[in-house]
């Protein structure tokens, strides 16, 4: 270990040959080098040493036979393929670096050692573009060991091992590359000098046998970031329930947040990677972790947030992982000191919602949170989500131009004030016990407030409410 660590170091030009060399399988142990050059050339051996031990027999060499089918633009001849793989259980979990539907019509086989397998997509994730492949091994498979993961830096030194087909007599080769930097983002990548394309989906090392990432082509993906995903993507590959099928827009944080202006920042020595909390609703998983509006959120789930301006925000969405019962933990500052609250996400929370048929309106309840999204003057009423044409409401005294209008608030229904969906709701039914000719609606559209005499005659239909 101190050998390696005195060693991967900028490099003088002969040593730098002479590692070159070694590199590329053109160096021996007999061929001449001065002690500075053949130290360089041990360091390497043993990184070499300590990746080969790491990756244990886990590496996977897949080879694809294209069918016409699969094949896009006008040449449409069948073709082959071969890009490197990892095993991730012992029933024969494989994974692939690239987007495979489960109703390809590829021919993929899988080289595990000297063993080969027929493999078949199960699930992808387009997002990093990965597929979990399926094989039916005889005997329990090695999965890589995941543990103790590690990140790169700049200029630091790493390794690529992958494994081969009968073609190559089943040897096993290894890349050399340089971390050049790393790309933020939900997922960080390390950006590769130049290593082989046959590296794709191979695992990455430092040089003392840490795993890092997994090669995508000129890059390579941060394991410490994709790890939960693709272990949730195994989940639903073997039929297990997770919460990935229940992520969608109903899995609710409870605020609503802006990045922070770079400048603002920088004045106030405040870190670029953050978001405030301009409303933080009551009774939301935030505001029951403890977080208040004009908090300025600065890391989520022990991770400083990453990027800056409209980035962080999409950055902390994915993050979050948005899905029913996900837990979370958030660090915010308020006041010049930081405040950590941990919470769950719960569903987002529906308001009721009214269908007026009579007067060819639905509505629904207003929280806060539609207060917020819609800039709504008023919250004491019932908020209008859709006028039906042709109807009572939609018929006005200029052509094309409805009386009320979506986003309207309705403050009172003839002459009964309407500041809750039930007042709504009972002063609608007044309505159609009486069944006046014509029926005041009070209303207020952004600022202004307003009066309009709907025509109950216009479109005269059954009044029984849905």
């Amino acid at each position: 270990m101190k050998l390696i660590s005195l060693i991967f170091r900028p490099l003088s030009v002969p040593a730098l040959v002479a590692v070159m060399l070694f590199a590329q399988g053109c160096a021996h142990r007999n061929q001449k080098l001065s002690p500075s050059e053949r130290r360089v050339f041990q360091a390497y051996e043993q990184a070499a040493e300590f990746a080969q031990a790491r990756v244990g027999e886990s590496l996977v060499h897949f080879r694809v036979e294209q069918s016409a089918a699969s094949q896009s633009g006008r040449d449409r001849r069948p073709g082959t393929v071969s890009f490197a793989g990892i095993v991730l259980t012992e029933e024969g979990h494989l994974l692939a670096p690239f987007t495979i539907r489960p109703d390809s019509t590829d021919r993929i086989e899988a080289w595990i050692g000297e063993q080969s397998y027929l493999a078949r997509p199960l699930k992808y994730d387009e997002s990093v573009g990965m597929t979990i492949m399926k094989v039916e091994p005889n005997l329990p498979l090695v999965p890589l060991d995941m543990e103790g993961l590690k990140d790169l830096r700049a200029g630091e030194h790493a390794v690529v091992v992958i494994g081969s087909d009968e073609e190559s007599e089943f040897a096993r080769f290894t890349f050399f590359t340089i971390c050049q930097g790393v790309i933020e983002g939900r997922y960080r990548q390390f950006s590769l000098s130049p290593i082989p394309n046959p590296t794709r989906g191979a695992p990455l090392f430092n040089v003392h046998g840490d795993l890092v990432g997994l090669v995508s082509q000129s890059n390579a993906w941060a394991l410490s970031d994709l790890r939960e995903d693709l272990a949730e993507l195994l989940d639903e590959a073997r039929g297990r329930a997770t919460g990935r099928t229940a992520r969608n827009e109903n899995a609710w944080f409870g605020a609503t947040l802006a990045p922070i202006n770079r400048d603002y920042a920088r004045a106030n020595d405040l870190p670029r990677s953050a978001l405030w909390l301009l409303s933080v609703f009551e009774g939301s998983p935030a505001h029951d972790a403890g977080f208040r509006s004009g908090d300025l959120v600065i890391a989520l789930n022990g991770e400083p947030l990453r990027l800056s301006g409209g980035r962080v925000y999409q950055y902390f969405m994915q993050a979050l992982r948005p899905r029913v019962g996900a837990p979370f933990s958030v660090t915010a500052i308020r006041d010049g000191k930081e405040v950590h609250g941990k919470g769950v996400l719960t569903l987002r929370p529906e308001p009721g919602t009214l269908r007026a048929e009579d007067l060819g309106i639905s509505v629904s309840e207003i929280n806060d949170m539609l207060v917020v999204q819609h800039n709504l003057f008023e919250n004491q009423g019932v908020l209008i989500t859709e006028v039906d044409r042709g109807s009572p409401a939609a018929t006005g005294r200029q052509f094309g131009r409805n009386l009320l209008l979506p986003r309207d608030v309705i403050t009172s229904l003839a002459g009964k004030p309407t500041p809750t969906l039930s007042a709504f709701g009972e002063a609608l039914d007044h309505i159609r016990r009486e069944r006046p000719e014509a029926v005041l609606v009070e209303f207020q559209r952004g600022p202004t407030s307003g009066l309009e005499a709907l025509n109950m005659r216009i479109g005269d239909r059954d009044s029984a409410s849905n």
